[in-house]
């Protein structure tokens, strides 16, 4: 991990509101939800008591040009190498 200062000038826009989807894994197939919680938090609780046996991706839900989504949690098994799965 690398850390380094920044200037919070530099942004442009913020999401007040986030919205999450979580992505919940078996094998190479998925099923999907998206969840209003208050925090990214609330979100990875609701996915860890929700996953049964399965792996789940954890992402932010990004309004801006369409809909985009930054991963914050676990793997996309279907993606290939990346971290490591929740």
């Amino acid at each position: 991990m690398d850390v380094m200062p920044v200037d919070p000038r530099d942004q442009t826009w913020e999401v007040a509101e986030p919205r999450y989807r979580v992505y919940f894994w078996d094998g190479s197939s998925s099923t999907e939800f998206e969840l209003t919680a208050s925090d990214v938090h609330e979100a990875h609780r609701w996915a860890e008591e929700n996953r049964g046996d399965r792996t789940f991706t954890l992402y932010a839900s990004v309004p801006v040009d369409g809909l985009g989504l930054v991963r914050l949690s676990g793997l996309d098994p279907s993606a290939g190498a990346g971290a490591p799965v929740s």
